[in-house]
């Protein structure tokens, strides 16, 4: 079976409201997964979205 998966942040609430009307699940949650990519690509945000502290990656997913 195919499905459409979608990653964004934690802080991302316009994100996880537009993917989760369209019929998306979480499936996984990466905690602290933005912390590690800060690693490599040190001027990603710390606090994003509505002063939410940016650090989990979060997997959405849904059957096609």
């Amino acid at each position: 079976m195919k499905k459409l998966r979608a990653i964004t942040t934690n802080d991302n609430v316009e994100a996880m409201r537009f993917f989760q009307k369209r019929g998306m699940r979480f499936m996984t949650r990466f905690a602290g997964g933005v912390d590690a990519c800060r690693a490599f690509r040190p001027g990603i945000h710390r606090v994003g979205q509505h002063g939410i502290i940016c650090c989990d990656v979060l997997e959405l997913e849904m059957d096609l």
